[in-house]
């Protein structure tokens, strides 16, 4: 998905979500809810897995698992992630998400707060 059309997603996701939900903020995005966390949760899924992919204690795990295995610890841990994600949204985080300029930054911020949480609460 390029930027322009990220952009245009939240920002249409944002304020349909807003009108949608009756005066929640953030169109809901604090409470998991809307069209808005939506998007997030398919922004934060997708930074998730390039973030997972990252870190060396995944891959020690993986090296260890089938491709089958790891697929689907991969799909735990993001989905995870994915669904935690709007509620870890901050407002300043929200704005930042909205700005092509910092987009990137916000849903990184988002993604590694919420794989850590994740990754420590599925392998406990």
């Amino acid at each position: 998905m390029t930027s322009k059309t990220l952009l245009a997603a939240v920002t249409s996701a944002f304020l349909l979500g807003a009108c949608a939900t009756g005066g929640e903020s953030f169109g809901g995005l604090g409470s998991g809810t809307g069209i808005g966390s939506s998007v997030v949760k398919m922004a934060v899924d997708s930074q998730c897995r390039t973030e997972l992919n990252k870190r060396n204690e995944w891959r020690v795990i993986a090296l260890a698992m089938s491709a089958e295995k790891q697929a689907e610890w991969e799909n735990k841990i993001c989905g995870c992630a994915s669904e935690e994600a709007p509620n870890q949204l901050t407002a300043t985080e929200m704005m930042q998400v909205l700005s092509p300029a910092t987009r990137d930054q916000a849903i990184a911020s988002v993604t590694a707060k919420t794989v850590t949480a994740c990754f420590k609460r599925l392998y406990k």
